[in-house]
């Protein structure tokens, strides 16, 4: 640490010039950043289920699926023709793969032994009111088109657009708005992938700003209320600034796409970062107000302060890398981003504050940040308290933990994207009116493999089929077994499948010689061994949709699994519950490394593995807290909250101030209860500041439009105080416990 001082100091202009060419340099990587908010950028690509649906998505030609229902008095010419319009509007949008609804939907009928088909809605010349009956009758009787493609009560028609799913679902959203409310009169709900990407890009491309602008002012009003003055709100931002760009750069130049969580990620490194400057800052202004001169107070500030800076930043950058072993990409890209900024800001505090400061004038007035004011004399009384009560502290602190380890066996995941919205966001408007009126939104794809040309296995589709949609969360449930029940109707006037593979195979054929063989490929393959059954759900919590998944896997496997050769499930809805079995294993994976590391760069720092042990003191109560309170109050784990025990390890790290002071005392011969006291008077100050400006800053989530992140805010707000608190009470009481001596080496000035 002095050495960095000491280059600092002495080449002032040659470290801003250094930083300047960094940021600049990683800086161009900004333009080079990539958002990905669909579903799918939650999942590992090596998943097997991701693997399976890509599959699907090649043999049958199909896409990410959105819904859109269009409200009015569907039965009148008015309306056709405009869903004529709309959907021929829709198919020209780039990225549409495949349009349905009434205005392309087929009429079957039997003509002299051979299968006639025709556009439902005639192409040319208005639609009458005679013909308007005479489809709206076939409709009703029509089991794929009746309560899927219009509503029973004929107030809405929907229209089924498959996308492509690699595309900016954003713009997609947008093209598919426009297309839709350009040529229907009425209301236009739009649900699915590409409106609920779309609306959240757009939320966080307006929220971020808001985001760091106002952790920004939060963080410098707490650093002016510290410092009174200009430097001491200035530096801390330079440097959590540059970390901002470095970062953030970082992940352009390595291609990452940053999603929903990212959003995060400039108030993480501007809370955390900015304290380590402050720290710096209250040593400097320290020596400064003591007569020494600029030079040695920035030496001092960094060399005897600059230990419980590294450690800290070690701390915060091991809790969030420990991230990386998640499994989720946005999760993996969030953790090496937020390390890698947090150690910038490390960086930022040791060198480049040190530099400008020697660039400067002294101050015109200076104050001493540790001066007895008010929150000094409550640090001695709190001081006092702890060395009368150290033994009641300690076994209400295992109490709190037993308690709050108790609450945490009832927290819940939740990977449902719904969840993310507030209740007047168009696209949860959107899908719970599509669940309400056509009976889902969510997709489920089971892929069937066999001989598709056997009645029997054909019979055991249906059957499910029929299964599946008594319960009240499925709406609609369609496979080839329907279009050729369909098909045979037609040639026989009554529903059911031919006899033998002969029949099955003749009847396929006689459809795909008189219509379009694409309707027909998005059910089956060319070999008739493979097939999918598309299964609408309605959007529902996670645990709810796990269970309804099992319930049908178990269906499947008893009706079709006899007849089939293989039985696979697959789709987004499947997709998001594997995201969720990840969540909950990661979770205890990163958490359980984060704590090992934070102890053990405690414990080579500090040379001593019991004051490493003591050190993660106030993390373990915190921890035990968070999960405690979210099992108490039915808080879910999910995309944003999974990142709550990392980012409290790189909060909360700061108390390894009043333990780096509580050592330099005893190295000083002081009794351990006077050293106690002596590191809350000296650091406690610091500590509060510091957990002001932390939490302030985290506060600035409020402002998000998603509410797991408003939920990850108020978390947050109580890690930090609560990590305080603990850091003020638990950790001096397990430190007059545990640690009553320690060795004579000066770690301080050997650093």
């Amino acid at each position: 640490m002095e050495t960095l001082s000491r280059f600092a100091t002495r080449h002032p202009w040659t470290v801003v010039v250094i930083f300047l060419l960094v940021s600049l340099g990683l800086g161009l990587g900004l333009g080079k950043l990539q958002f990905d908010n669909s579903p799918e950028s939650l999942v590992p690509p090596d998943l097997p289920a991701k693997q399976m649906l890509d599959e699907v998505r090649d043999t049958f030609g199909s896409g990410e699926m959105a819904i859109a229902a269009l409200e009015g008095d569907i039965w009148t010419p008015e309306a056709l023709t405009a869903l004529q319009a709309v959907t021929e509007a829709v198919s020209e949008v780039d990225g549409v793969q495949r349009v349905t609804s009434l205005a392309n939907a087929k009429r079957m009928e039997e003509a002299d032994g051979f299968l006639n088909i025709e556009d439902l809605l005639p192409a040319d010349g208005e639609i009458t009111a005679d013909q308007i009956k005479s489809i709206r009758d076939y409709v009703d009787g029509h089991p794929l088109y009746a309560g899927r493609l219009v509503s029973k009560d004929g107030r809405y028609a929907a229209v089924i657009v498959e996308v492509d799913p690699g595309l900016d679902m954003k713009s997609l959203n947008e093209a598919l708005l426009k297309a839709l409310k350009a040529n229907w009169k009425g209301r236009v709900y739009l649900a699915g992938t590409p409106a609920l990407s779309g609306y959240i890009l757009e939320t966080m491309q307006r929220d971020m700003p808001i985001q760091m602008g106002a952790a920004a002012l939060i963080i410098a009003l707490v650093l002016f209320l510290n410092f009174r003055s200009q430097r001491g709100v200035f530096l801390p931002l330079l440097t959590v600034v540059t970390a901002l760009i470095w970062s953030l750069g970082l992940g352009g130049w390595l291609g990452f796409k940053l999603g929903t969580i990212s959003s995060i990620l400039p108030v993480v490194v501007l809370a955390v970062g900015s304290s380590f400057t402050l720290h710096i800052l209250n040593r400097f202004y320290h020596e400064l107000a003591h007569g020494e001169d600029r030079s040695t107070a920035i030496g001092l500030a960094v060399r005897e302060t600059g230990l419980g800076v590294l450690v800290s930043a070690l701390a915060a950058g091991a809790g969030l890398a420990a991230l990386y072993t998640s499994s989720i990409p946005q999760i993996k890209a969030f953790g090496l981003l937020a390390a890698f900024g947090v150690l910038v800001a490390f960086l930022g505090s040791t060198v480049l504050a040190p530099a400008v400061l020697a660039l400067l004038r002294n101050p015109r007035r200076t104050i001493d940040p540790e001066k007895p004011d008010a929150i000094s004399r409550a640090m001695i009384g709190i001081a006092a308290w702890v060395r009368q009560r150290r033994g009641g502290i300690l076994l209400a602190a295992v109490v709190f933990l037993a308690l709050m380890a108790f609450f945490a066996t009832r927290i819940h995941v939740e990977t449902s994207f719904l969840s993310y919205f507030p209740k007047n966001a168009s696209p949860r408007v959107a899908t719970e009116l599509v669940d309400r009126v056509f009976g889902g939104s969510d997709t489920l794809t089971i892929v069937v493999d066999g001989n598709l040309k056997d009645p029997a296995l054909l019979a055991a589709i249906y059957r499910f089929e029929q299964e599946a949609k008594q319960n009240a969360e499925v709406g609609s449930a369609i496979s080839i077994a329907d279009m050729i029940r369909e098909i045979h109707k037609s040639l026989t006037g009554a529903y059911g499948f031919p006899e033998s593979e002969e029949g099955v195979a003749q009847e396929l054929l006689l459809y795909q010689m008189s219509g379009d063989p694409e309707d027909l490929a998005q059910f089956i393959d060319e070999s008739s061994t493979t097939a999918q059954v598309t299964v609408q759900l309605r959007s529902l919590p996670s645990g709810q949709m796990q269970a309804l998944v099992n319930q049908l896997r178990e269906r499947a496997q008893a009706i079709i699994g006899p007849h089939a050769d293989q039985i696979t499930f697959t789709g987004t809805t499947v997709l998001m519950l594997e995201v969720m079995r990840l969540i909950l294993k990661d979770q205890y994976i990163s958490l359980a490394l984060a704590l090992v590391l934070v102890a053990l760069f405690n414990a080579l720092l500090l040379r001593s593995l019991v004051v490493g042990l003591v050190s993660v003191v106030p993390l373990g109560l915190t921890i035990a807290g968070q999960f405690g309170l979210m099992g108490l109050f039915g808080i879910p784990l999910d995309t944003a909250t999974a990142l709550i025990a990392a980012i409290a390890i790189g909060v909360g790290d700061y108390s390894v101030h009043i333990i780096v002071r509580y050592l330099e005392e005893l190295r000083k011969r002081q009794a351990p209860e006077e050293a106690a006291t002596t590191s809350l008077y000296v650091s406690g100050r610091a500590v509060f500041f510091t957990a002001l400006a932390i939490g302030g800053g985290f506060m600035a989530l409020l402002f998000s439009g998603f509410a797991p992140i408003q939920t990850f805010a108020k978390l947050m707000g109580f890690t930090v105080g609560a990590t305080a608190l603990f850091a003020l009470t638990a950790l001096p009481a397990a430190l007059l416990a545990f640690v009553r001596r320690y060795g004579k080496r000066e770690v301080i000035r050997d650093a």
